[in-house]
């Protein structure tokens, strides 16, 4: 009879014991800097992004006479690299893929570039960078961080073909995942444990051959951008699917000519500011924005504005405190 008195003391013990006593089960290890967003599904989470990364001041480029450059500050959106904004937290990014040379559609050509031919001007004469070479950048940042779940945005001026060479070159094309439209996206423990770390959507087409290459606009819908003052965003829907789960709140300004401006940067990218029209549209919507996709990222907190949403289960619960990081 004793072991059932021994039985017995042990299923008592939780209840008699102090609270200190009691052991906790041990939290997953972090996925995108947090324990709790292990199993939140891909759609539940706030990513922030970056608009036009490959575009910033600091990159230098070459042009076909071999003179060195600087990115010309009118096709410019950042003040610093696609690999600092991943250091600084960022996790989503846009770029825009194009042939480097008009008219040379090799592989190699194709590079991530901003601009239009409107303006008399092939957009890499602006600025550019070699496709795979910033592709191997995002791949050699994603190994450091292996529990990271990163989503690239591509416009694409370019075949698939091209992209499927630089993904492949790269290393990437190992760690994209394939969504199914209309099935629930997976959660983040999910994806890690399977590899499949990178989402890609792309401004174009589904194609079968390219199934990890997701059409923007029935994946995903997005806000209006480029909006020229601060009282100009709104949280209304502006193309896309308006029932996709994944969405981007699209904050940044424009100026007269259309052209993206650090004018007002430090204003819509600033911490009040950024968190408040975020939760404005998470009530609207009845959903967290998945993307805050900014401009001049290094004039505001945008990353400190994800964590905060993160945090939060529901658009009217109270802001946690602001942790302060390095992503100013």
């Amino acid at each position: 009879m004793k072991w059932i008195y021994v039985i017995f003391i042990i299923l008592l013990l939780p209840a008699i014991l102090p609270p200190d006593f009691i052991e906790e089960p041990p939290l997953p290890d972090p996925c995108n800097g947090s324990s709790e967003l292990c199993e939140r599904r891909y759609s539940e989470v706030s990513f922030p992004e970056t608009h036009n990364a490959h575009a910033s001041l600091d990159v230098t480029f070459r042009t076909t006479s071999g003179a060195e450059y600087q990115w010309i500050l009118q096709a410019a959106n950042h003040r610093y690299n696609m690999t600092m904004q991943y250091d600084a937290g960022f996790r989503a990014f846009m770029i825009d893929a194009h042939h480097r040379t008009p008219g040379i559609t090799d592989f190699t050509n194709t590079s991530f570039c901003h601009g239009t031919y409107s303006a008399g001007f092939a957009p890499c004469s602006y600025g550019y960078q070699e496709g795979v070479h910033l592709l191997t950048e995002l791949h050699q940042k994603m190994n450091e961080t292996p529990r990271d779940i990163v989503t690239l945005l591509i416009e694409v001026y370019v075949p698939y073909e091209n992209i499927e060479y630089i993904f492949e070159q790269s290393g990437l094309i190992d760690l994209v995942y394939v969504h199914e439209l209309g099935s629930p996206w997976p959660t983040l423990s999910e994806m890690i444990e399977s590899g499949k770390r990178l989402v890609v959507f792309i401004e174009s087409a589904d194609d079968p051959l390219y199934p990890w290459l997701h059409d923007f606009g029935t994946h995903s819908w997005t806000t209006n951008y480029a909006e020229k003052s601060s009282s100009e965003m709104k949280c209304d829907f502006y193309r896309g699917e308006s029932s996709a789960e994944v969405w981007h709140m699209n904050n940044w300004l424009s100026d007269a000519s259309g052209l993206s401006t650090w004018i007002g940067a430090a204003e819509v990218n600033e911490y009040n500011f950024l968190l408040q029209r975020s939760i404005d549209c998470w009530e609207m919507h009845g959903s967290r924005p998945t993307f805050v996709a900014v401009d001049w990222w290094s004039d505001g907190q945008a990353v400190n504005v994800t964590k905060t949403l993160n945090a939060m289960n529901h658009w009217s619960d109270d802001p946690p405190r602001l942790e302060t990081t390095d992503s100013k």
